[in-house]
Order: C-alpha cells, then sequence, then structure tokens
C-alpha cells in the first residue's frame, strides 16, 4: 500500500464515519479499488479506533462524568447497549464475516438508504423510555457491523424510530461507539490479525489522518446532521448502491 493511498483511506475514514454513509462499506470499496487484499480488516478497524479517538477528544467531559457515575442511568444504558451489540456479533460473526465482500455492498448500501428514510416518513412520536432506547440501538449498531450499513445511520435513526430526540440519538451513538470499537478490536487481534502486509509506517499514516480528520468531522458534523434531514444521505447511498450494482452487472 502506498503512502498516498494510507492517507487518503484515513481521510475516508475520519470523514465517512460521522456521516451516515458506512465508513466501513466505503473503506471496502476502496481497499478493493487500490488491491489490498491482505490485513483490510483489521486496518478498517485501526482506522475505526483512530476515530474512536477523536470521539474520546471531543467527548471527554461527558465521558469523564460517566466514568465518575459507574451506576448513573446513561452508564447502565451504554453497558446494555454494549452487550447487546456484543452479543449479536459473536452469534453472528460468520455470516458478518462472509459479508465482507464488495458483491454485497450495493444491496446493502440500498437497504441502509432506504432505512435512513424512515423517519421521514413515519414521523415517530418523542418518549422517554431511557431503557429501550438502549436496546433498540444496541441491536442496530450489532447489525451494523456489516459493511454497507453505517453504524451512526443505523443507531441515530433507529433512536428516532425509539422516540429519541435528533441530539439525544446522535450523543448517545458516538458515546456507545466507544466500548464496541475497542472490543472490535480486541477479537480482531486474537484471531491472529496482523498489519505486516500493509506496512508499519502506512498504518500510521492513515491512523493519524484518520483521527484529525474526525475530530474536525465530529465538531462540524454533530451541528450539521441534528439540522438536516438524513434523507440527503439516503439519496446518496440509493444512487451509490444502484449504480454500484450496474457496474458489478
Amino acid at each position: 500500500m502506498a503512502w498516498y493511498t494510507a492517507i487518503f483511506l484515513g481521510l475516508v475514514q475520519g470523514l465517512a464515519e460521522f456521516l451516515p454513509i458506512s465508513s466501513s462499506g466505503h473503506l471496502l470499496l476502496l481497499q478493493s479499488f487500490f488491491g489490498i487484499t491482505d490485513g483490510g480488516l483489521l486496518l478498517t478497524l485501526l482506522l475505526h479506533l483512530a476515530t474512536l479517538l477523536a470521539v474520546v477528544v471531543v467527548y471527554h467531559r461527558r465521558l469523564w462524568d460517566v466514568l465518575r457515575r459507574p451506576f448513573s442511568a446513561e452508564t447502565l444504558q451504554l453497558g446494555v447497549a454494549t452487550i447487546i451489540t456484543c452479543g449479536i456479533v459473536l452469534v453472528f460473526h460468520d455470516i458478518i464475516d462472509s459479508l465482507f465482500t464488495v458483491q454485497t455492498l450495493p444491496y446493502l448500501f440500498v437497504v441502509c438508504g432506504v432505512y435512513l428514510l424512515l423517519p421521514t416518513l413515519f414521523r415517530p412520536q418523542a418518549n422517554q423510555r431511557f431503557w429501550w432506547h438502549a436496546v433498540v440501538m444496541g441491536v442496530a449498531q450489532g447489525v451494523a457491523v456489516v459493511p454497507g450499513l453505517s453504524r451512526s445511520g443505523l443507531t441515530i435513526t433507529s433512536g428516532r424510530l425509539a422516540g429519541m430526540t435528533a441530539t439525544q440519538s446522535t450523543d448517545f451513538s458516538f458515546l456507545m461507539s466507544i466500548p464496541i470499537i475497542l472490543a472490535s478490536l480486541v477479537f480482531e487481534l486474537l484471531r491472529g490479525g496482523s498489519v505486516q502486509a500493509l506496512g508499519f509506517g502506512n498504518i500510521v499514516l492513515a491512523f493519524v489522518t484518520a483521527f484529525l480528520a474526525g475530530i474536525m468531522a465530529i465538531k462540524f458534523m454533530l451541528k450539521v446532521t441534528r439540522k438536516i434531514d438524513l434523507r440527503w444521505f439516503a439519496v446518496y447511498l440509493l444512487v451509490l448502491g444502484v449504480g454500484l450494482w450496474f457496474c458489478q452487472s
């Protein structure tokens, strides 16, 4: 992998992670385009770790409150959501691995795009069933491990459908990403993932780029995504999915 490819992949991850367009799907597509066949899944996880650190930087005060109050309602909700996500991934990890192919991306992009339209179509009513919110978003995050299904898109949309406000679902979506990304990275390392085929220097370049781009994207997108309807991102995913399907046909 060339150094400029590493920087480009890091930039895509840093920006796309906080847009409801599936950073893992875009990375898989670009890895296929650039011919990266070894260590691709671990590269994706490492780039997710870079954006995870960006979340920690931006949300450090909120995270400190969570750590200081380990038995608060919000902390327990994050725990419930994480357990549900991990359970889904552990049970269905073989199926999830089989979907890490470029051939599945057109269909999954379209499915994700349609799902993002649901709050616009149904206008869900607000409610305060906080534990239900944690369950729904935990399931959504587990399903969104599949590339092409946006983690932020599915969790924020699911939170909205469950009755959360845009602000609540966005904040909870970013916070709940922290434990699951760490767990995913550990799981992949235990399975023997390696970065040797990618080159250590290139990994560092991609990581740093994703981290810096992630910080800028969070600060910008936290304002934008709470005001802009997700249907515009849905349109992008639908067009991308249909375009890829035609290219593969």
